[in-house]
């Protein structure tokens, strides 16, 4: 068997690669929780000087392993604590992905399908947005896409030339990338590709290559190399707090579990795979009959074990998040890529973009049947935010971009596939220029407004009762979290502090405020309350309850 020998990558890819995952990467303010979270985790690390353990104010934080926080204090560290810096490991993250893609596309289908692959990876829907975010997920999937092909890569290898150096050059990446993955979310890292090539070379017959790619000593020396010394100095540090924390919680109980309340039935992520994937769903309908080429055709086999098994893992998983199904969706991609010219109606393939543009247009309709479910007064407090965001104007340019994308998909010059190709710019721009700034206003402009009102006081100041960890990243400094001492000033919501028997209310901003328990000794007067909430003229302070809030 001949392995043909890759053409080169076109000029033009590059650029545009990066200009889908870039889109306005400042433009929008960071997303609490799990953005924050992450950004303040890593700006701790300076603060802090502790570039092992990860902490969120005086906590400590086991939610994922180092490597990640590591990216983002480089890119912070280059950059400053800009947003975007924070979101530039997740950036290059997602061009990384969309080159492997085409890197393996050229090589085993074609240079066109690389291409058409890659722009997929760039511009579907859940991709596009997760490389867009401070976390570790766009890290995670390019390190699971590039361990998984290169896997693929031995299995063919193993074929025509199993002793050559570059065999074994090809396991020694492997089993790097994995340490890699696992310093970046644990065990997961191993455990999909190593059952995805388990089952597929043992299908494929492939039993001694696989043996000697299990039982390569070296790769795993440079495993534990790789990954061992954060895990043995966290440890060493935390002690059994890390185990606790970090492999049961965060692992084997987000397994068996659902945290947080992020549940699902076993159909939850066919029922979101095509928005994940949007706006070209209907190409999942045209790759699904490849599966009846399993046993003939060792690369479809490959991509449908790695998809198949994903998904069922991740569905008898009781946390179930829409991110979670990524890492099952290259293989997705590549099919879909590979049989991107089967598309042969076009109103139906125009049906999923036309929903997700009208769901746009009538979002500021929907809003207050939204907020009347609501019961979290952030929550409710958002919902009336967005209506000065998400208005007529927002409406408007979202029917304008459907249209757009109609007369694309419909435009019989145009390929078919091509039509959905543009939607899918149409789609990026409007999700980056549009939705996620208008969000962004009515979750975290309160956040952030609070965070500089303190700056500017120059004082310390102590969290009560509230987890929106992007107010310390913007303030650039830990706030512990405890009940207020006289004197001291506190950052929390508005329904909470009201149980703090005495205050002053000394700014405002939807349900944030900024307080300060007086010091009765020193016979202090009330200080003026600043008001920075654009959807009220007028802020009153609420009379005070009898008791004292603890954290």
């Amino acid at each position: 068997m001949k392995i043909p020998l890759p053409t080169a990558l076109p000029l033009w890819l590059l650029p545009v690669l990066i200009g889908f995952f870039s889109l306005n990467l400042g433009g929008y303010l960071l997303f609490d929780h799990d953005e924050g979270a992450f950004s303040e985790a890593t700006r701790g690390m300076f603060e802090r000087g502790d570039f092992i353990t990860t902490w969120l104010n005086d906590r400590v934080r086991f939610d994922k392993p180092i490597l990640i926080y590591w990216l983002q204090a480089i890119s912070i560290s280059l950059f400053g604590t800009e947003v975007w810096a924070f979101r530039l490991p997740s950036v290059l993250a997602g061009i990384g992905w969309s080159l492997s893609v085409f890197a393996f596309a050229r090589r085993y289908i074609s240079r066109d399908t690389g291409i058409a692959a890659a722009i997929i990876c760039a511009s579907a829907l859940g991709i596009n947005m997760i490389s867009h975010v401070a976390t570790a997920d766009a890290l995670l999937n390019l390190i699971l896409t590039a361990t998984l092909l290169l896997m693929y890569h031995h299995s063919q290898l193993s074929l025509v030339q199993p002793e050559s150096p570059g065999t074994r050059q090809v396991l020694y990446g492997i089993y790097a990338l994995m340490a890699l993955g696992v310093l970046t979310k644990g065990p997961v890292a191993v455990a999909i590709p190593l059952v995805v090539s388990v089952i597929f070379y043992l299908w494929s017959g492939q039993r001694t290559a696989l043996l000697k790619a299990l039982f390569f000593v070296p790769g795993w020396l440079l495993f534990l190399v790789i990954a061992a010394p954060w895990y043995i100095a966290e440890y060493l540090a935390q002690g059994q707090a890390f185990i606790d924390g970090f492999f049961f919680k965060h692992n084997v109980n987000r397994f068996n579990n659902a945290m947080e309340g992020h549940d699902g039935g076993l159909l939850f992520y066919p029922l979101v795979l095509p928005f994940v994937l949007a706006p070209f769903g209907p190409l999942l309908l045209r790759m699904l009959p490849s599966i009846t080429s399993v046993t003939r055709e060792p690369l479809n086999r490959f991509l449908w074990i790695w998809f198949l098994f994903v998904l069922i893992l991740f569905s008898l998983a009781s946390t179930k998040l829409p991110h979670y199904i990524l890492y099952g969706c290259t293989p997705l991609v590549l099919l879909m890529a590979r049989y991107r010219f089967q598309l042969r109606r076009r109103w139906l393939v125009a049906i999923l973009p036309l929903l997700f543009f009208a769901l746009m247009a009538a979002f500021p309709l929907l809003i207050p049947s939204i907020k009347a479910g609501l019961t979290n007064p952030i929550e409710i407090e958002t919902a009336e935010r967005a209506a000065l965001y998400v208005n007529q104007d927002f409406a408007i340019i979202a029917a304008v971009f459907g249209l757009l994308s109609l007369l694309a998909i419909l435009w019989k010059r145009l390929p078919i596939w091509h039509g959905l190709l543009v939607t899918g710019a149409l789609q990026t721009l409007f999700v980056w220029y549009v939705f996620a700034p208008a969000f962004s206003e009515a979750q975290q402009r309160p956040i952030h407004d609070a965070a500089m009102f303190v700056r500017q006081l120059g004082l310390d100041v102590v969290t009560q009762s509230i987890d929106t960890p992007s107010f310390n990243v913007y303030l650039d400094r830990v706030t512990p979290r405890r009940s207020l001492e006289p004197g001291e000033i506190g950052f929390g919501r508005i329904d909470r502090v009201q149980k703090i028997d005495d205050y002053q209310l000394l700014f405002q901003s939807g349900p944030i405020v900024i307080i300060r328990r007086p010091d009765n000794t020193a016979g202090e007067a009330a200080e003026p309350i600043s008001t920075h909430d654009p959807a009220a003229a007028t802020q009153q302070t609420p009379p005070p309850a009898t008791e004292t809030l603890d954290d």
